[in-house]
């Protein structure tokens, strides 16, 4: 059984249940709710707001006495999934081929987040507009207005703003606490330079430097949030081979390095990966015994 399989056996467990829980009331108590909470995340057939469909979606209501009901469900997107969307979520077509779609379930999902207010992780830039847009394409017009959104990742961007004292305390393990000052900034901007190239080696290269600060925020996200740096090598988070490293995995699955390579990856995707690599994105050549004399 595997991992999707499992996860849909768990949940239908869980499914339309409603329950109490302390953690939920405490939410509703820190937020005076005084209309319920849906906290939702959605999977879809690729990173497409207008384009691309649910294939997932997962949710949690929150009433203000504290009752909460959950549920998670897979949708048929009468579409194909971008192999790029399976490689980070897992879900394959054959999956999604006999569940109801979207139209199908419309009116329960009408009913769920209908006079509510909305939370999750980015729901505000992506997973509220495909909610949206799945509605629209079933003729429901479902309205919804900025008074309404506890975005997480709104308020983690607003609470802890990207300043030059804090990123020299990250990289550099020291504090700043001096008034602004140009001088004293362009040394600071060194040191947390220098911390970065040592700590991610691919920032050493002028070209992925170049493809970082030539991409909008939305192709940024969605290529470097697939991979992440430990010690200054790159990991996958995404895939098969999520918390292993790239360089680990192109000397023991080339057909995979290959199939990411050729599949419908954006560019600064596969950029990361030319970069492990090596020159021109070809494999490295492996030192043999005859090499070493």
């Amino acid at each position: 059984m595997n991992e999707v399989k499992i996860l849909v056996f768990l949940n239908q467990k869980i499914k339309n249940m409603i329950f109490f829980s302390n953690k939920y009331e405490k939410l509703v108590k820190l937020l005076k709710l005084d209309k319920p909470l849906v906290v939702f995340d959605i999977s879809t057939t690729g990173p497409g707001i207008s384009s691309d469909k649910i294939i997932q979606l997962a949710y949690t209501k929150i009433w203000p006495d504290g009752r909460t009901k959950q549920d998670d469900m897979f949708l048929n997107p009468e579409m194909k999934i971008s192999a790029e969307s399976i490689a980070i979520h897992g879900i394959r077509n054959k999956f999604v081929k006999d569940m109801p779609t979207f139209r199908d379930k419309s009116q329960e999902i009408w009913d769920i987040f209908s006079d509510s207010y909305y939370s999750g992780y980015n729901i505000m830039e992506y997973d509220l507009p495909v909610l949206r847009r799945e509605f629209v394409r079933v003729g429901m017009d479902f309205e919804y207005d900025e008074k309404s959104i506890i975005d997480s990742r709104m308020i983690f961007y607003y609470m802890a703003p990207r300043t030059i004292p804090l990123a020299y305390e990250y990289y550099c393990d020291k504090e700043y606490k001096g008034m602004y000052n140009a001088s004293v900034h362009t040394e600071l901007a060194i040191d947390i330079l220098i911390k970065q190239l040592e700590k991610y080696n691919v920032a050493r290269n002028l070209d992925f430097l170049n493809m970082i600060h030539s991409t909008s925020d939305e192709e940024r996200q969605g290529s470097t949030r697939k991979f992440y740096w430990l010690n200054g090598e790159a990991y996958f988070s995404f895939s098969k081979y999520k918390d292993q490293s790239i360089k680990s995995v192109i000397k023991k699955d080339k057909k995979f390095i290959d199939w990411l390579l050729e599949a419908d990856f954006t560019e600064d995707t596969k950029s990361i990966i030319r970069q492990e690599l090596g020159e021109n994105g070809k494999y490295k050549k492996e030192e043999t015994k005859l090499d070493k004399k």
